[in-house]
């Protein structure tokens, strides 16, 4: 039995059972028939065509590899000449993506188109939370709450049981703000939107334990530099400034972050609070309103 083998190497052979491969080893056969292994069932033999077919197989793998390399280095070499255009038309194509998606879903949820100018104003009527309406199951309805943070009342007081909705009527103007400037329409029946220059947050609460800082020291962290940094033409979102410590120490807290955001930061604001106390504020802060979250 003659049958032809390939062993790891990659090389071929003429694999011969025992019995017939001395036949092989003698003349005349030995001519075209080159040893190379014996085994305990079987003798190999090779030949100058096998040699021959096997450099080659070789050769050609390395060209197809060579010309491989080559192909693709001319490949990448045009790719490079016309990066500049490339670039642009990837550009102009991401811009139409964003730019039809975002009126694909105006258009699909009812958004509205808001009106940007250099004023302070603040003004949103039926706003909606764009998250939180969405992740709604079908048949609720989301309960639409206006904003009107005008030069009079640029500094809302928010107040409410828990679970009422303070968080999310404060997040949902915020990214209200956030849409109109980047060019979308917005979840509400209009809006009309003074440029705001920065956007300042501080909601939720957590620790920061890899730094050392407890919930209280975060929150009075953020708080900081939003006083710091916050300008009139900034809007501010707070949520329970001072509820991470003692009630006394938190509500002297808040009065003073109020006190010093109405009057020396001048931003508009809106900040929601469970001390009840910081109400009595409105008869100090001409600019200040109260307002309370109405439920059922």
């Amino acid at each position: 039995m003659v049958r032809k083998v390939t062993d790891v190497t990659g090389m071929d052979f003429v694999d011969v059972t025992a019995q017939h491969g001395d036949k092989l080893l003698s003349a005349p056969l030995n001519a075209t028939f080159i040893h190379r292994q014996t085994l305990a069932g079987a003798v190999r033999f090779t030949t100058v065509e096998l040699g021959e077919l096997e450099g080659k197989l070789a050769s050609a793998a390395d060209k197809a590899l060579a010309l491989e390399l080559e192909l693709f280095a001319e490949l990448a070499q045009s790719v490079i000449a016309e990066a500049d255009v490339i670039a642009r038309a990837a550009q102009a194509l991401a811009l139409f993506d964003v730019e039809a998606s975002l009126a694909e879903f105006a258009e699909d949820h009812n958004y509205t188109r808001p009106q940007i100018d250099e004023s302070r104003a603040f003004k949103i009527v039926a706003a909606r939370h764009p998250v939180v309406e969405a992740a709604l199951a079908s048949g609720t309805r989301f309960v639409a709450n206006g904003c009107d943070l005008g030069p009079d009342d640029r500094v809302w007081l928010l107040t409410g049981p828990n679970m009422a909705g303070k968080s999310t009527y404060l997040r949902q103007n915020a990214l209200i703000a956030i849409l109109a400037q980047m060019g979308s329409y917005v979840p509400a029946k209009s809006a009309h939107i003074g440029i705001v220059d920065r956007l300042f947050s501080r909601v939720g609460a957590a620790d920061d334990l890899a730094r050392g800082r407890s919930t209280f020291m975060v929150e009075m962290v953020e708080t900081a530099a939003i006083l710091n940094q916050a300008s009139d033409r900034s809007l501010v979102i707070l949520d329970e400034i001072g509820r991470g410590t003692a009630t006394f120490d938190g509500l002297s807290i808040a009065w003073s972050v109020l006190e010093y955001l109405h009057e020396q930061n001048r931003a508009r604001a809106l900040f929601a609070t469970h001390f009840h106390e910081l109400t009595l504020l409105t008869q100090k802060l001409s600019n200040l309103k109260n307002i309370t979250m109405r439920v059922t």
